[in-house]
């Protein structure tokens, strides 16, 4: 559903300024969106409730108390439980200068089960989007990053990070891979895919023991199935921030990496992703590939996964191929580290 309308900035009297407002206007705000959010059609009188309703809720949401996470582009702020609002970074956000333009998300990416950066409505510069706070973002929260030193990045890391995501079950791995599968498949125009952003780590979040692909889904031209298990490793072991590679962890914490590894890269057997699309893929191969210290080049180690996915089309039967294989191959790298 998407409607177009034209926005009036509802007057504000002395009794609502002195009304109390930490919680009750955000709650109203959810209640309206409760009613409408599933309808196929709205009127006019809903239209307006919920434009205003978000208005008198603005002041509330944008405060240090309700900040959620930070993007590449954007930074999120709890609405309620139910709710997110997310907006460009540096931009202020009022009742005044929120714009004119209100349109409901479009639904494009329903199919992808753990997909949570899709937005619910648009007005203006304003987002709103379902909530999946609390979460663990993947690598370093950008907003630690941003005030914390070098070595208290990488005591994060390793302390936090590292141990939370190794322990994600096989499951979930595999689920958000299947997601980037289904990603994939889909057309956004002519010669328009559809690719998430690898380069920021936070762009993956740990929410009630699943991982869940957050913010925005770009397009580019002419590059189908870039969605690969490359760009799986550099969000999950090669990269800590936007900004900065992971650090290394010397040989103490080296198994919790190669568990996500090894987690990583049979998610990508099991959804049959494309392991490397680009040069650029490759290189995060061998980065992730030195990082877990193991014996063998990017290109051998994908070519047997290849030939994997050739001789099994069974998911669970080439995983579980894959991996023997990868487990056989981290014993004998062992004695080296």
């Amino acid at each position: 559903m998407q409607i177009l309308v034209n926005i009036n900035t509802p007057k504000i009297n002395n009794r609502n300024i002195q009304t109390p407002v930490f919680r009750g206007k955000s709650r109203e705000l959810e209640k309206v969106l409760d009613g409408v959010i599933k309808k196929s059609q709205i009127n006019d009188s809903e239209k307006n409730l919920l434009i205003n309703k978000i208005k008198a809720a603005l002041t509330d949401i944008f405060t240090k108390s309700r900040f959620i996470g930070e993007g590449t582009h954007n930074v999120v702020y709890k609405i309620t439980k139910k709710y997110a609002a997310r907006i460009p970074i540096g931009e202020r956000i009022n009742a005044e200068n929120i714009g004119d333009s209100f349109k409901w998300g479009e639904n494009k990416f329903k199919a992808m089960q753990n997909y949570f950066g899709e937005a619910i409505l648009t007005l203006g510069k304003l987002q709103i989007l379902k909530n999946i706070s609390p979460h663990l973002p993947a690598g370093i929260p950008e907003h630690l990053a941003k005030r914390y030193s070098e070595n208290s990045k990488k005591e994060y890391y390793i302390k936090k990070y590292l141990p939370k995501f190794s322990n994600i079950s096989q499951n979930s791995y595999n689920k958000l891979a299947t997601d980037l599968a289904l990603l994939n498949e889909m057309k956004f125009g002519t010669r328009l895919y559809g690719i998430f952003d690898s380069l920021n780590p936070n762009n993956i979040v740990l929410h009630e023991g699943n991982l869940m692909l957050v913010d925005e889904i770009d397009t580019l031209c002419d590059r189908s199935y870039s969605n690969t298990t490359a760009k799986l490793l550099k969000v999950l072991i090669n990269r800590a921030t936007k900004d900065s590679n992971s650090p290394d962890i010397g040989n103490k914490k080296l198994k919790l990496v190669r568990k996500i590894f090894k987690k990583t890269v049979l998610a990508g057997v099991y959804a049959d992703l494309v392991h490397a699309n680009s040069k650029e893929d490759y290189k995060d191969w061998e980065l992730a590939i030195q990082k877990c210290r193991l014996n063998i080049s990017a290109y051998e180690l994908i070519e047997k996964l290849e030939n994997l996915s050739r001789e099994e089309r069974n998911p669970y039967k080439r995983m579980s191929l894959a991996d023997a294989y990868l487990s056989k191959l981290t014993v004998l790298t062992h004695s080296n580290i």
